[in-house]
C-alpha cells in the first residue's frame, strides 16, 4: 500500500454516544409523537443532508442546511460537556507518528462539516501530522463517504487500488470495497467485528494498538 486513508469519527476519535445524543434530539424534535429511542442504524454512516432527507422527507434544503448545523452544534456541546472523553483513540497518535516515519502519504477523509473539522485541529493534537486545508471533509460536493476516498486519494496522488481505508461505518467500509481499495481496516470499540468483516473490512482492530504495519505491505 502506498497511502492511508483516515476517518475520524468513530476511527480516531470513539464519539458515537455524542452523535447519537445530538441526532437523537434533532429527530425528537421533528417527530415529537415518536417517543422511542433512536436507531443509530438511522445515522450512522450517510453525510448528514442524506440523513436528513430520510429522517425528514418534507424538509427544504434550506431547512436541512439549518437542522444540520444545529445537530452539529449539539455534538460538540456534548463533547466540551464531557472533556474526559476528548482524546484519540489508543495508538492512533503512535501510527501517524509511525506513518510519517515510514513515508506513507495519509490523508483523513471525514464526513464532518468544516465546523467539527475546526473542532477536531482545535482540541486534538492532530495538526502536529494533518493540515487542516487538505482534509476531505463534507463540504456538500460529495455523494457519499465513497466519493471522499476518492478524492483523498486524489489529492495524495495515489490510485484508490493502492491505498489502506481505515473505517469504522459499515457503509464506508462497503464503498471503499466497491470502489476498490487495495485494503480496509474495520475498527470499533466493543463489537467483534464480523460484521465489517463481512462487508470487505480485510482486517479489525478495536484501537491503533492493534495496527500490524505488515498490512501496508502489496
Amino acid at each position: 500500500m502506498h497511502a492511508v486513508l483516515l476517518d475520524f469519527n468513530g476511527t480516531m476519535f470513539f464519539d458515537t454516544r455524542f452523535h447519537m445524543e445530538a441526532w437523537s434530539k434533532i429527530y425528537h424534535e421533528l417527530h415529537p409523537e415518536d417517543k422511542s429511542p433512536l436507531a443509530s442504524t438511522k445515522i450512522c454512516g450517510p453525510c448528514n443532508d442524506v440523513i436528513l432527507k430520510n429522517m425528514a422527507p418534507w424538509l427544504t434544503p434550506a431547512e436541512r442546511q439549518q437542522y444540520s448545523e444545529k445537530k452539529e452544534a449539539l455534538y460538540r456541546e456534548a463533547c466540551r460537556n464531557d472533556p474526559a472523553s476528548l482524546h484519540l483513540v489508543a495508538g492512533a497518535e503512535e501510527l501517524l507518528q509511525g506513518l510519517q516515519k515510514r513515508g506513507i502519504p495519509f490523508a483523513l477523509a471525514s464526513a464532518s462539516i468544516k465546523a467539527n473539522v475546526d473542532f477536531y485541529f482545535d482540541s486534538f493534537p492532530i495538526g502536529h501530522w494533518l493540515k487542516r486545508q487538505d482534509v476531505v471533509y463534507d463540504d456538500g460536493s460529495y455523494a457519499d463517504k465513497g466519493e471522499m476516498h476518492l478524492e483523498a486519494a486524489r489529492r495524495l496522488g495515489v490510485p484508490f487500488s493502492e491505498c489502506l481505508v481505515i473505517e469504522d461505518s459499515v457503509t464506508a467500509i462497503a464503498l471503499a470495497k466497491r470502489n476498490g481499495a487495495g485494503r480496509i481496516v474495520g475498527v470499533g470499540e466493543t463489537a467483534d467485528g464480523s460484521e465489517l468483516l463481512a462487508l470487505g473490512a480485510d482486517h479489525y482492530i478495536h484501537d491503533f494498538t492493534e495496527f500490524d504495519y505488515g498490512w501496508l505491505e502489496n
